[in-house]
C-alpha cells in the first residue's frame, strides 16, 4: 500500500508552480467533437507529470475500458476553458455514495476527467496530442482479482522510457485493503436456460445481455466468422484497440472489444443503434462508424461500422469490455478468444506513447502464447 508521501506525489503535489518568475508551457485538449476544448498550463520545471491507471471496477463502468489513464493536475492548476466556460457542453455524473463529479461531452461521450471538493482535477491524458507525464502510479489492482491490463503489461512495475524503471522512483501502487471497489459478478441464464454474459454500464442506464454462439449464427457466411476459431460453440472473438479516436472517446490508452452479432443481443438493439435502448446515446465519429454511450454516465458501450455490415440483419457490433460481468474475471476468458497476436492500431499508438504500447503489445503476445500456446491474429473485419 501507498505510503503518504507516495500518494501526494501520485496526486503530483509536489509539482506545485515555483515562487516567483518561471517557464510555463501550454498544452491543449480536446474532445473528439470538438464542443469540449481547453488547455493547461504547467511549470516547465515541473515536467513531466505522473500519470496513473484506475483498474477498480468504478473506471471499468464508467469508461467501458479496463483501466482508466489519467494525470491529477498539480494544486491551483486550473483548467483554461476556450470561448469561456465548457459547463454547457458537459454532463456530468457523481457515482453513488463517492465525492468526485465526473464529466464527459454532452455531445460526443468523451470522458474529460473528474474533479473533487477541492477543485483539484484528475483529466484523461488521451485528450492531449502533446505527452506531459509518464506513468507511474497503479490505482486499486486488486479490483481486477485475474488481473485485467496489468496482466498485459509487459513490465508493469517498470513503466518509463524502453520500459526501464528510474530506480529514483518506484511505481506507486494504491490498493488500500477495505477500498478495492470489486463487484462481484453472478451466472445468468436466458427464457431458454442457457447461459448469458451480463454487459452494464455503471448507472445501469444501458443493460443487457449476450447468449453464447449458436449453430445458426456459426453456420451463417457473414456472422460465423466472428464466433472463436478455436472454440466456437463457446466463445465469440475479442481484440485490444489502441486507435486515438477509440481513445479519446473512452478516457484510456487501450479498448478492448468483444465482437458479437447485433441480433443475439438481448434486449434487441435497434439497428445502426437508432432508437430507444435504455439511456444509450450515439454519436458519429467517423463516415462508417457510430459509437454509443450512456447518457448518464458517460460509459462507451458499442461501436458499429458499416465495414461490419452485409446486411441489417448480419451487423456486428463491438462491445466494451470493461463493461461485462463475467463470473471469472474482467478478461471473460471463459466468454472469448483473444487476437494476442495483433492488437489494433499499434503503429499509431506507439507515435503517441510508445512505452506503454510496446510493453502492451508484448505482454499480451507473451500472454498469447502460454494460454493459447500460440499467439492468435485472426481477422476482426
Amino acid at each position: 500500500m501507498a505510503t503518504a508521501l507516495e500518494l501526494s506525489k501520485a496526486f503530483n503535489h509536489d509539482k506545485v508552480a515555483p515562487a516567483g518568475p518561471h517557464d510555463t508551457k501550454q498544452f491543449a485538449a480536446r474532445c473528439h467533437c470538438g464542443a469540449v476544448r481547453f488547455s493547461v498550463s504547467l511549470p516547465v520545471a515541473s515536467l513531466p507529470l505522473r500519470g496513473y491507471m484506475c483498474h477498480c471496477s468504478i473506471c471499468r463502468y464508467t469508461h467501458g475500458t479496463y483501466a482508466r489513464n489519467g494525470v491529477v493536475l498539480p494544486p491551483g492548476v486550473a483548467l483554461g476553458w476556450a470561448n469561456g466556460s465548457m459547463s454547457k457542453n458537459l454532463t456530468g455524473y457523481t457515482v453513488p455514495g463517492h465525492f468526485t463529479l465526473r464529466q464527459f461531452c454532452s455531445a460526443c461521450g468523451t470522458t474529460i476527467g473528474s474533479v473533487g471538493p477541492s477543485g483539484q482535477w484528475a483529466i484523461m491524458v488521451s485528450l492531449f496530442d502533446e505527452k506531459f507525464w509518464q506513468f507511474r502510479a497503479h490505482n486499486f489492482p486488486k479490483s481486477v482479482p485475474d488481473g485485467g491490463l496489468l496482466e498485459w503489461l509487459f513490465k508493469p512495475d517498470a513503466i518509463g522510457t524502453g520500459m526501464q524503471q528510474e530506480k529514483k522512483e518506484g511505481l506507486i501502487w494504491f490498493s488500500p485493503e477495505d477500498k478495492d471497489f470489486s463487484v462481484p459478478a453472478e451466472r445468468k441464464s436466458g427464457k431458454d436456460g442457457t447461459e448469458r454474459l451480463r454487459v452494464e454500464c455503471c448507472c445501469g442506464g444501458v443493460s443487457f445481455t449476450i447468449p453464447r454462439p449458436s449453430q445458426a449464427i456459426i453456420d451463417d457466411a457473414y456472422m460465423g466468422n466472428y464466433v472463436s476459431p478455436s472454440e466456437p460453440l463457446r466463445k465469440w472473438k475479442a481484440f485490444l484497440d489502441l486507435c486515438r479516436d477509440c481513445g479519446r472517446l473512452s478516457g484510456a490508452s487501450v479498448v478492448p472489444w468483444m465482437l458479437v452479432p447485433r441480433v443475439v443481443i438481448e434486449p434487441p438493439l435497434p439497428a445502426d443503434l437508432q432508437g430507444s435502448f435504455g439511456t444509450l446515446k450515439t454519436y458519429q465519429s467517423s463516415e462508417p462508424n457510430t459509437r454509443g454511450f450512456c447518457g448518464v454516465c458517460g460509459a462507451t458501450v458499442f461501436l458499429a461500422t458499416k465495414h461490419r455490415e452485409p446486411t441489417e440483419a448480419q451487423a456486428i457490433v463491438n462491445v466494451a469490455m470493461g463493461l461485462l460481468r463475467a463470473p471469472e474475471g474482467v478478461k471473460a476468458e471463459d466468454w472469448v478468444t483473444w487476437r494476442t497476436g495483433k492488437p489494433a492500431w499499434t503503429e499509431d499508438a506507439k507515435v503517441y506513447d510508445e512505452e506503454f504500447t510496446v510493453s502492451l503489445v508484448e505482454g499480451h503476445r507473451r500472454w498469447g502464447l502460454e494460454k493459447y500456446g500460440e499467439a492468435p491474429a485472426f481477422d476482426v473485419i
